[in-house]
């Protein structure tokens, strides 16, 4: 049997050999870190308006940051401000309405995120009833549902634009039911609906092209969709809110850049619930609503002032906080 000289020199050999294995051996074996969980809940059923988050998430945007985001459908935007304030769900995507009005009224959430230029609240009607201008509403039939957005704005809305609204017949319509009644003539004007969601659903049903008046054409359309976070998840975990607004905002981006892939991401998702035509068309209707100036997800100051404005003289609103109770840029790149 040969047998091996034990010298100095093998001696430290061998330690060098060693010390190189554990310096290697952390990267080799070592576990990844488990990603953070979190949930987003949104203010409706899922629609293509919702599209960049599932594109963020079939891309891997939340994965590589870390985070499991569970993306759950909501019932309104009052209810979704209302979970994430108590804690049962850790973000929520609420237009500036019903965030707004939280937190006015002393539910701790706050945005992290504006992507929402206008809410995109807007009317449609048929070809052959007029509709360039706000005292239009009068001698028809008009669908002001109660669980509207609109409908909170409304009286507001009819002094501001000196409307006779004894001249306008409203009706209280169940969001369910409401395209039924207009596609069947039961209806004029459709004036709660939204240019990224309903108004999209009624032109695909529709025999021939519809009128339709942006609110935000008269000035009188806040901030649209914000990313909003509970506020205590905002002091506890800083690192996770944003881990979260940075994949999301990359979920925007990719999206604006690349639309038609990002409709392909979410028909297949959901094309056999909402149709390839609608989502199509809620997508392409998205893309001009997406805050994008001074910078991706944050709209500025004046933006969020006229805003409250809006909010404040239409009632929906008894006091207005400071700019910094409702939202904050630190998690949005300049």
């Amino acid at each position: 049997m040969r047998h091996t000289r034990l010298t100095r020199r093998t001696v430290l050999r061998g330690g060098l050999a060693l010390l190189a294995a554990q310096a290697i051996a952390p990267r080799a074996w070592a576990a990844p870190a488990p990603a953070k969980q979190a949930t987003l809940r949104f203010n409706w059923t899922i629609k293509g308006e919702f599209t960049p988050f599932f594109v963020a998430r079939e891309k891997g945007f939340y994965e590589a940051a870390g985070v499991r985001l569970d993306l759950l459908e909501g019932k309104s935007g009052t209810q979704a401000v209302q979970v994430v304030g108590a804690g049962r769900d850790t973000f929520g995507y609420v237009p500036s309405v019903q965030v707004i009005e939280g937190i006015s009224g002393g539910i701790p959430v706050k945005t992290v995120a504006t992507l929402g230029r206008y809410t995109g609240m807007c009317w449609a009607s048929w070809p052959n009833v007029p509709l360039t201008k706000p005292k239009d509403l009068e001698g028809h039939r008009v669908s002001i549902s109660p669980s509207s957005t609109f409908f909170q704005v409304w009286p507001a809305f009819a002094r501001t634009f000196r409307i006779d609204t004894s001249k306008v017949d409203v009706v209280h319509v169940d969001p369910s039911a409401r395209v039924g009644l207009f596609l069947g003539h039961k209806l004029d004007i459709m004036a709660d609906i939204f240019w990224a969601n309903d108004y999209v659903i009624l032109q695909v049903k529709a025999p021939e092209p519809l009128n339709v008046l942006r609110l935000s054409d008269l000035h009188f359309d806040p901030l649209g969709y914000l990313l909003v976070v509970n506020t205590s998840v905002l002091t506890s975990d800083a690192d996770l809110v944003k881990r979260v607004t940075q994949a999301t905002l990359k979920g925007f981006r990719y999206t604006l850049d690349h639309p038609d892939e990002a409709i392909a991401i979410m028909t297949k998702l959901y094309g056999d619930r909402l149709g390839d035509r609608v989502i199509a068309g809620q997508v392409h209707n998205l893309l001009q609503l997406i805050v994008q100036r001074p910078a991706l997800g944050r709209a500025g100051e004046d933006a969020w002032a006229r805003s409250l404005t809006i909010l404040y003289t239409s009632g929906v609103i008894r006091r207005r906080l400071p700019l910094a109770d409702y939202y904050t840029d630190a998690f949005v790149s300049s």
